[in-house]
């Protein structure tokens, strides 16, 4: 179970364009990307690139229909068929969305999907892949804090949780499932489980969880441990 909610983990250490340094951002959204069509705003200290936006290196990769760069105002935004991708260590993130926007200022942004198509971010690592989907994903302080909501799911090989909102604090540790009642289902070495309650708050720090607001759920042993023993013991 403590693998599900690794993900979150995983997206709060991981610097995608909006936890880069002000140089960094700038770079990323100057000169070095490539588009159909490149408009600077002198006066407003603006860029737009409009058409085919591709910036790539050997670690980051940013597809887009249209970027801006409103470097006075330190507002970075991209828009349409938004990808994004980091990759180091034998482990890859990649972002879909169809809008993606960061305040530098405020320490704000977000990820945004459509109707037809919701925000979807995958980590891979040679031992799982983690996904979420969510129909927005909000950030803040310097993505330590994370919101996903709207019909989210979120799960590895073997685990799905699905609920409307789920929100992770690293600094905290704190990470709740809230909203049109959380259910968990997946399997372990015992069998396969399923859990249902109003709240689901895992502590990540102290690997402490706690279902809250009726509570309801089974568990389906393998045959392998469907011994006499073991009924006896699940009796007591």
């Amino acid at each position: 179970m403590k693998k599900l909610f690794l993900l979150f983990i995983f997206i709060s250490l991981t610097p995608l364009i909006y936890s880069q340094t002000e140089e960094d951002l700038t770079m990323l959204l100057g000169g070095m990307v490539k588009s159909d069509k490149w408009i600077i705003r002198k006066d407003a200290f603006e860029e737009e690139f409009i058409g085919n936006v591709r910036y790539e290196n050997e670690m980051y990769k940013i597809l887009a229909d249209k970027a801006l760069s409103k470097r006075k105002d330190k507002i970075y935004e991209l828009l349409g068929n938004v990808f994004l991708s980091r990759s180091e260590d034998n482990t890859t993130i990649t972002l879909n969305a169809d809008r993606v926007f960061y305040n530098q200022k405020t320490d704000n942004g977000f990820a945004a999907g459509t109707k037809k198509m919701q925000v979807k971010i995958v980590y891979t690592t040679p031992e799982n892949v983690y996904t979420l989907l969510a129909n927005k994903v909000d950030f803040s302080n310097k993505a330590n804090f994370f919101k996903a909501s709207g019909k989210v799911q979120l799960s590895d090989k073997e685990n799905t949780l699905k609920a409307e909102e789920v929100t992770f604090d690293r600094v905290s540790g704190i990470f709740e499932a809230i909203s049109v009642r959380p259910i968990m289902l997946g399997q372990n070495k015992d069998g396969s489980y399923a859990l249902e309650a109003d709240k689901m708050i895992v502590n990540t720090k102290t690997g402490k969880f706690n279902a809250t607001g009726k509570p309801q759920g089974w568990l389906t042993m393998k045959k392998d441990l469907m011994s006499q023993e073991n009924f006896k013991h699940l009796r007591k």
